[in-house]
């Protein structure tokens, strides 16, 4: 379970995040939805370990994560990363980009994940293609495959699906609600879509100027 409680984030003299609590159960998907500037982005970052909090703590399993003046680096969190544009490696295929992150496996352990997630994110084809030879939608795929190949305990996901059209978007939400099921990863999905909150189901975690105004469950 992933804890967040009182957690502030300043930039100059505004507050970004301004005493902002959840918590997070394992397995479970939270949805922290907003206009542009309400601090989900800031939240997301913090959890991953690459901002500092400037009052609060967030901690993982009663793990201490962060607090002022002391931060758990983000490659050791056990989390995966999707941020709004899929920041794939272009010098490598698509292939490559999802065993990226799984050097510490055997390279037949290593072989088995990459097969699994080529196969369920429909990439199979286009595994020796390079970035520039696939679609945006197929590039969000690959960012997807290769954040949830090393099977994170949690998945963060940063406005995955900007700039898609609404069949691609509700063909990829299902796919990573499918994923994130199989692989029995927690999401922290960020996004200022309705839909795209209900879509995924879950806790909803609404901001408004850095302040929690409302929460609750999606329906299913």
């Amino acid at each position: 379970m992933i804890v967040v409680q009182d957690v502030v984030r300043r930039y100059g003299t505004t507050a970004a995040l301004d005493g902002v609590s959840f918590e997070m159960p394992k397995e479970g998907t939270v949805v922290v939805l907003g206009p542009s500037g309400s601090g989900k982005t800031t939240l997301l970052r913090l959890i991953a370990g690459l901002e500092v909090p400037d009052a609060g703590t967030i901690t993982a399993d009663g793990r201490l994560l962060s607090a002022p003046g002391q931060v758990v680096a983000p490659h050791l969190r056990g989390m995966g990363l999707v941020p709004q544009a899929p920041a794939l490696w272009p010098h490598m295929t698509v292939a490559q980009n999802i065993l990226f992150g799984l050097h510490g496996l055997s390279r037949a352990e290593a072989r088995e994940r990459l097969d699994y997630f080529l196969t369920r994110t429909g990439l199979t084809s286009l595994a020796r293609r390079y970035p520039h030879q696939i679609s945006g939608g197929e590039a969000r795929r690959v960012a997807l495959a290769r954040a949830l190949a090393p099977r994170p305990r949690c998945l963060l996901m940063d406005e995955p699906l900007t700039n898609l059209d609404g069949a691609l978007r509700a063909a990829l939400l299902a796919l990573i609600r499918d994923l994130v099921g199989e692989t029995r990863a927690s999401l922290l999905y960020v996004t200022h879509h309705p839909e795209e909150a209900e879509a995924l189901g879950g806790r909803i975690l609404r901001l408004r100027a850095g302040r929690e105004v409302a929460a609750h469950a999606a329906a299913d």
